[in-house]
């Protein structure tokens, strides 16, 4: 049903949320008696990272009616996200997957339960656009299109339709190798990625989508000019993000800090990256996007339940525990 928001979301990021089960502390999950369960889901931990910094957002998935799927959206919509765009099905399944916390040197490891989600089959012609249509913005990732062939063919759908209705479409690589080859995910992006205002990517994902390796500055240009998007901005790790805008390349340099959980760092990057682009400017966008990367490292959960006093002591360079 087609509804008008006295306070619309000035952005709305599209993609599965899934339930995350992790035992506590440094359990192995083979041991484990107990589970912590938690959001898991790129796009919605941007929509939250958003309404941290003080811009309203919404969230849209599809999910089961079921107590499951009011789970999630009970989760997401405790922080202020708009989850009214929710589709809502009679069929599917809640995606789920398990972590397992690593420490130096035993890695990190996730096992993913979402095949045949409801997520899975979501299509074009399932979303208000009316509430869609609000947004100054709507935010995707490439996990999106790697669920299935009905996603990868919405996707292409949901930014050919964004865009003809005036929306700016933000588009993070975000490449899962545990979902598709990299042959399978280039096919899917060098169909979308012409529609997108701003692409975003780790080095390495620009790389793949390239099929090259080069400087970070080189894949920057490259991709500008090889799908003329407004802006295209790179996380290159320890050694920071650049942007790149046709004009002029942008730098800004990483932040130390302490891993408690990386799940979710790129993520709380792409929410400071829309906030700065939405408040002020592409180089304000890289800063509190390294920012927030930086300040979600340090917290459990997948979400980036950071406090924006922090983010703006850690701009200032009043912070005595967090150094560039």
């Amino acid at each position: 049903m087609s509804h008008t928001l006295l306070h619309p979301a000035r952005v709305i990021a599209l993609g599965e949320t899934m339930l995350m089960l992790a035992p506590p502390g440094h359990e192995l999950l083979e041991h484990s008696r107990e589970f912590i369960t938690y959001i898991g889901g790129s796009e919605a931990n941007v929509a939250v990272g958003l309404e941290r910094l003080g811009i309203h957002a919404g969230w849209i998935g599809k999910l089961p009616r079921n107590a499951l799927g009011r789970k999630v959206v009970n989760g997401i919509r405790a922080y202020g996200v708009d989850t009214s765009g929710v589709v809502w099905s009679d069929t599917g399944r809640v995606g789920t997957f398990y972590v397992e916390w690593g420490a130096d040197p035993r890695p990190i490891r996730t096992i993913y339960d979402r095949a045949y989600s409801a997520a899975t089959t979501l299509t074009v012609d399932e979303l208000d656009w009316t509430y869609i249509a609000q947004a100054e913005w709507l935010h995707l990732t490439g996990i999106t299109p790697a669920l299935s062939a009905t996603c990868r063919q919405s996707t292409m759908d949901i930014v050919r339709q964004a865009r003809a209705l005036g929306i700016h479409v933000s588009f993070d690589l975000n490449y899962r190798s545990l979902l598709w080859t990299p042959d399978e995910a280039r096919a899917a992006w060098v169909e979308i990625v012409p529609y997108v205002n701003l692409l975003i990517a780790a080095e390495t994902d620009a790389a793949l989508l390239l099929d090259a390796s080069l400087p970070r500055e080189t894949l920057a240009t490259r991709l500008f000019n090889t799908y003329h998007p407004d802006a295209v901005v790179l996380t290159c790790g320890s050694n920071g993000s650049i942007a790149y805008n046709g004009v002029q390349t942008y730098c800004e340099p990483s932040h130390m800090f302490h891993i408690v959980n990386r799940l979710g760092a790129g993520d709380a990057f792409d929410a400071g990256l829309l906030y700065g682009l939405l408040t002020a400017d592409l180089q304000t966008g890289l800063a509190y996007g390294n920012a927030m990367a930086a300040l979600k490292m340090t917290i459990p959960q997948n979400l980036p339940l950071i406090e924006k006093t922090d983010v703006l002591r850690l701009l200032s360079g009043d912070t005595p525990y967090l150094m560039r």
